[in-house]
């Protein structure tokens, strides 16, 4: 087993396996802002939520004047670096969801989700964009009986909604599924396709700039004022000012503790051929999962890599972006050690590609999409990892907000709400970095005694 080699080509350097597989002219950022000029919306943010945003405008009022700003490049945050998962399944959003909305409300917002598989696969096949689409659903497995007893519970409580889609396999299947060491359960969900994300952020961008949409990159906000966003190459002045910035939201003035930037990791094996993913039993590409607290999930990719990805180091006092890169590489090694542990039959393995990325998260965990008609601001954001899905699904909530358009989306329980603030630091970095410790020494316990952790249902509500 080799190390994770990141050594790659400075201009390569940091960008992980998806976008850096892409050719010098796509990663070539576009023109920036020339000027001040005028538009009907402005969004600030080119990754999947910014885009999405971009994309149904155009459906539901051709004729709107639309520019979108980015700092670097379309797509070159978390919408570039994530797992590649587009999932509907949402298990603690889910159970979040119910205890603050009540039942109704969190199955209108799983359906909405779920079908956002379907609205994705129609505009990829539209669009006629390669984004690598693998509709294979996803594997949740379960090494410990607490881990078991999570995935049945999980199970119950979706039946107790009417969601029958998630079960666990029974003994036979599980014996041909995936072969991953000391399976004492495997659940599955048909509502997850797997996605080469940078492609999808790419592709989106330049349907976008088809449609008539100028996106100036290499154009950073400096101020978000009333109908008019403020940069280093001049100020858009627009009706209605969008922010759908994410992690990178504390950025910008007054928003410090608006949205907590937290950090995911993955590695990306070379290419190990089908032969080795037979051994693996891992037919088809259904994304990966074990139970744990700090769980890790895997995606095969379309040239028989393995990405493994999961947390550490996620956050940052003060809410910093950028982790040392020592700490960096200690979660990468630990990734290649978790993937040797799951999988008997995976070989000697070389790592090529180590990277991570940003993910947002709101005071009480869940998203939101909020526009203000009297001001005509607007902000989307706070998907908690979930953000390929929940970024098609808040691009048209959002669009429709803005144009007036009817559509059953704007009814669901995630519009208009504006959580509570993160508390300051230090008492912010302590309580999120006392949870994901906690996290940790839960899943050591239970490794350790396959008994349930104390204070589990805590850690289930609260892992960042």
């Amino acid at each position: 087993m080799s190390a994770p080699d990141v050594t790659a080509p400075a201009d390569r350097a940091g960008l992980g396996f998806w976008l850096a597989e892409q050719s010098d002219e796509d990663l070539t950022p576009g023109a920036p802002l020339d000027g001040d000029t005028h538009a009907d919306v402005v969004i600030v943010g080119g990754g999947y939520t910014g885009l999405w945003i971009a994309y149904y405008l155009t459906e539901f009022a051709p004729q709107t004047k639309i520019v979108v700003l980015e700092a670097k490049q379309a797509g070159f945050g978390a919408s570039g670096r994530n797992g590649g998962w587009c999932t509907a399944e949402m298990p603690s959003l889910l159970t979040t969801l119910v205890g603050t909305h009540g039942p109704m409300a969190a199955m209108r917002m799983y359906r909405a989700a779920r079908a956002t598989l379907d609205e994705i696969e129609r505009v990829l096949e539209s669009e006629q964009l390669d984004a690598g689409w693998r509709r294979d659903g996803s594997l949740y497995v379960a090494r410990t009986k607490p881990q078991l007893d999570r995935l049945r519970a999980w199970r119950d409580g979706r039946a107790q909604l009417g969601i029958t889609d998630f079960r666990l396999l029974d003994p036979d299947e599980a014996a041909n599924s995936i072969a991953v060491r000391d399976a004492t359960g495997i659940g599955f969900t048909p509502h997850c396709a797997a996605v080469h994300p940078a492609r999808l952020g790419l592709g989106l961008a330049q349907a976008v700039r088809g449609r008539g949409v100028t996106i100036a990159e290499g154009t950073a906000a400096t101020a978000v004022r009333e109908r008019a966003v403020v940069t280093e190459h001049g100020t858009v002045y627009a009706k209605a000012v969008l922010l759908a910035t994410e992690g990178y939201t504390g950025g910008l003035a007054g928003r410090g503790r608006a949205i907590v930037p937290l950090r995911s990791h993955a590695i990306a094996t070379a290419p190990l051929g089908a032969a080795a993913f037979e051994r693996l039993r891992w037919r088809g590409a259904p994304t990966v999962t074990d139970s744990r607290y700090q769980f890790c999930y895997l995606n095969r990719t379309p040239d028989d890599r393995i990405v493994i990805g999961g947390r550490g180091v996620g956050y940052l006092l003060g809410s910093r972006l950028r982790a040392r890169p020592a700490a960096e590489r200690a979660v990468h090694a630990r990734l290649l050690a978790t993937l040797t542990d799951l999988f008997d039959g995976i070989g000697d393995v070389r790592v090529t590609h180590g990277w991570s990325g940003l993910y947002g998260l709101q005071r009480d965990s869940e998203p939101s999409v909020v526009f203000d008609k009297e001001t005509g601001h607007g902000y989307a954001g706070g998907y908690g990892g979930e953000g390929i899905v929940l970024s098609n699904l808040a691009g048209r909530t959002m669009a429709a907000l803005v144009t007036g358009t009817r559509r059953p989306e704007t009814k669901l329980c995630w519009n208009g709400r504006t959580p509570s603030r993160w508390e300051p630091e230090p008492v912010r970095y302590a309580g999120i970095r006392g949870i994901a410790t906690l996290a940790t020494m839960a899943d050591l316990f239970e490794d350790r005694t396959n008994r349930t952790a104390p204070l589990a249902q805590v850690i289930m509500k609260s892992v960042v």
